[in-house]
């Protein structure tokens, strides 16, 4: 399986970034190896790809999406397994970071030589820049959708309807996903922060993001992990990928503290870092996530009340 992660920074507002990923129709104006999308209703589409002249096609499903937040599908019929998710990280009012990460099985010589020798990066990297061209050049989405499904009774034209933002939900009413999403987003937001700091600033930021970090790991492996590796199906393999990358993330903190923030190479390995973080945050909203939500409604908020619980108690 082939997996690649990319991340850019655009000058739009979130929910103009989120929105214009929720157009997969629009998804040839800045994805080369896309030849077209048809929307076949709010929740599946049909892919034709063409990479290095390997032409494919599949039916695809949107498994999550969480307004302003987080836009996952999959594959579900055709000839390739393709997986895709894309997350949103506000940088300012006008700015949001946009990570994508793309899976699937390569088929054939052309594309498995291709995965060998690192086109899969050089792509995603040119269509994530591509995107960033074509949202700022248009300022504004070509069409969103926000979740909900097609106004009852209207005319079916094959395009996705436009509903009313969901009201925002109360601490009381998250359940553990919603809880790991803002966490998810929290970190992020304070990796940037990170970055635009110097001197003292810096190493109490970089202080906040190790704690933070920190809270966060060992409130999973306390209350979710065991979750998934228990309760789930299949998710006693995931569960156990996810330990060991936060295990590797451990590993990272402890360097990039021995380094000091004042080093000259502490940038660069703090950006490396951060690649890391998202490739993970992006597998387990990819991977753990979706085995949470089937879990009962009042499991999934007993269990963000634990964690809230378990995490404090750590503070």
């Amino acid at each position: 399986m082939s997996d690649v992660t990319e991340s850019v920074d655009v000058h739009v507002p979130i929910s103009t970034a989120y929105n214009q990923w929720t157009q997969f129709e629009s998804f040839p104006e800045f994805m080369d190896g896309v030849e077209s999308i048809s929307q076949t209703d709010d929740r599946h589409s049909h892919w034709v790809t063409n990479v290095g002249g390997a032409r494919r096609e599949f039916d695809a499903e949107i498994t999550e999406q969480h307004p302003d937040e987080r836009i996952a599908w999959k594959s579900t019929g055709g000839d390739t397994s393709h997986a895709g998710v894309v997350t949103f990280h506000r940088l300012g009012d006008e700015d949001t970071r946009v990570t994508v990460q793309l899976a699937w099985q390569p088929q054939g010589l052309v594309e498995k030589v291709g995965s060998i020798v690192g086109m899969d990066n050089h792509q995603i990297k040119a269509d994530t820049a591509r995107f960033k061209k074509f949202i700022e050049q248009r300022g504004t989405e070509t069409g969103q959708w926000r979740g909900g499904t097609a106004t009852p009774g209207a005319q079916d034209t094959g395009a996705v309807q436009d509903v009313p933002n969901p009201s925002p939900t109360t601490e009381s009413q998250d359940d553990i996903v919603d809880v790991l999403f803002r966490q998810h987003r929290d970190i992020m937001e304070t990796f940037i922060r990170v970055q635009a700091a110097a001197s003292e600033a810096k190493q109490r930021l970089f202080g906040e993001l190790t704690d933070l970090l920190h809270t966060h790991e060992s409130g999973e492996q306390q209350v979710v992990h065991p979750v998934t590796r228990t309760d789930t199906p299949d998710g006693h393999l995931v569960a156990m990928a996810c330990i060991a990358e936060e295990r590797q993330a451990d590993q990272m903190i402890a360097e990039l503290k021995k380094l000091g923030t004042d080093h000259p190479q502490f940038d660069i390995k703090l950006e490396k870092f951060q690649q890391a973080v998202l490739a993970h945050a992006a597998r387990e909203e990819q991977d753990e996530f979706p085995l949470l939500s089937q879990l009962p409604a009042e499991r999934r908020q007993a269990m963000a009340d634990q964690l809230r619980t378990t995490q404090a108690a750590r503070n």
